[in-house]
């Protein structure tokens, strides 16, 4: 009964707002193919940005379905968790390029 009262809660623009913040995952495969290409390209050594690339889809389907469950009871929180997405999203967009 709680996880109904929860998701009525949550508004339906908020859950809009989740899904168009969570699409840029769909891009995965082709970011891994750019990764790749500028990795090799500047022979670098280092694995962090590689380990950033490859854990973007379970950050992206964590941090939206805690946005989406926390929302009810901390909106600050849920709307810290989507600036910090779109932040990791425009890190790497210049890590990539």
């Amino acid at each position: 009964m709680e996880k109904e009262k929860s998701s009525r809660e949550v508004p339906g623009w908020f859950k809009i707002l989740i899904l168009i913040t969570a699409l840029p995952v769909f891009a995965w495969p082709w970011l891994m193919n750019r990764a790749t290409f500028v990795f090799v390209e500047k022979a670098a050594g280092d694995a962090l940005p590689w380990a950033l690339v490859m854990l973007l889809p379970l950050y992206v389907v964590l941090s939206t379905w805690i946005s989406y469950r926390v929302y009810s009871t901390r909106r600050e929180i849920s709307w810290i968790l989507q600036g910090l997405q779109m932040l990791v999203y425009w890190a790497l967009f210049v890590l990539i390029f």
